[in-house]
């Protein structure tokens, strides 16, 4: 079974992210986070869906990438994602990443275009490399092909086989939120009203989630955001669009004021500045914990409600935020 296959059960399925560590202690911390997290799913015990493993730009982390996903494959039951990007690498060069995942028994992608490397401002590819993530979708599907004996010889044959579920390997995707945009169209009704934002999806975002879709993606994972309005607004683009493809939506435990303003900053997103002044405020770090988790698990119900069909649980490695957060979602 492909982690592409969790999706059908009318259950929201829970998984966690993972980034390969650098040290002697962080390697014991994730190791101790992913024992921690394979056998809690949710509060009744029921094991983790999936875990991903993150992937540098220019595969700069990737042997420490492979011998993660290798362990956990090695040492749980838990299906592991790994992340690919198109960054730094020749054609030839990926495919021959794509085979070292295969024989080291991964069968579950999330693919990516990748940011520019540390130190560079535009995104290029490499020669006879791919610049996208549709481009690297359809990479992994002729690989797969190989591999696995489908005989479709184009592009659409594959993807017809892949629908027709005969596919070896699931490919997971990236999609974006919608972005606030503060609007206000609607008549004064007195002195105290405030601009509601709204929030709107960039048309290039949709389109390119579409092309990952045509090209053999199964699911996507969403992009940090912190109002389930931008959830819903990417679910209503998304449908106009013509995708179909489950969209789950990647949920950060919101307790660390500075890792959050790090993370808007990276990734450009606008800052949830109302939930940063709690958190500042908070007289000490337990309450600040409190607050953060109270808000992150107020966002988790809200999108699960919307009708997503899981959710995806950035950890930094940490496994106390999300089994806290888990608890506080999923206990009846």
């Amino acid at each position: 079974m492909t982690t592409s296959e969790l999706y059908a059960p009318p259950r929201p399925t829970i998984s966690f992210e993972l980034y390969p560590p650098r040290t002697p202690k962080g390697e014991a911390q994730v190791w101790e986070t992913v024992q921690r997290l394979a056998a809690h799913g949710d509060p009744a015990g029921r094991e983790a869906d999936y875990f991903s493993v993150t992937y540098g730009a220019s595969g700069s982390t990737a042997e420490r990438s492979q011998a993660l996903v290798a362990r956990i494959l090695a040492e749980t039951t838990v299906p592991v994602i790994a992340h690919l990007t198109c960054v730094g690498r020749s054609r030839t060069e990926l495919r021959a990443v794509v085979e070292e995942f295969l024989d080291a028994g991964v069968r579950d992608f999330l693919a990516l275009r990748g940011d520019p490397p540390q130190g560079e401002t535009e995104w290029t590819p490499a020669p006879d490399g791919v610049s996208r993530a549709c481009d690297l979708v359809a990479l992994i599907r002729e690989v797969e092909a190989e591999r696995f004996g489908t005989r479709a010889s184009t592009g659409l044959a594959r993807l017809a086989a892949h629908r027709d579920r005969r596919a070896q390997v699931s490919i997971a995707v990236a999609a974006y939120p919608g972005y606030a945009d503060i609007v206000d169209d609607r008549p004064e009704t007195n002195d105290d009203d405030v601009p509601a934002p709204s929030f709107r999806c960039r048309k290039d975002e949709v389109a390119a989630l579409r092309a990952k879709q045509d090209c053999g993606a199964d699911f996507a994972i969403t992009q940090l955001f912190f109002d389930a309005d931008a959830y819903r607004e990417l679910q209503r683009a998304a449908r106009e669009a013509g995708v179909t493809i489950p969209l789950v939506p990647g949920i950060l435990p919101l307790t660390d004021p500075a890792r959050v303003r790090k993370l808007c900053a990276l990734n450009y997103i606008p800052e949830p500045t109302a939930l940063l002044a709690e958190l500042d405020a908070a007289a000490t770090p337990e309450e600040a914990t409190r607050i953060g988790l109270r808000a992150t698990a107020r966002l988790a119900r809200e999108v699960l409600e919307a009708g997503a069909p899981g959710l995806h649980l950035y950890t930094f490695n940490r496994h106390e935020a999300v089994t806290a957060l888990l608890d506080e979602v999923l206990t009846p």
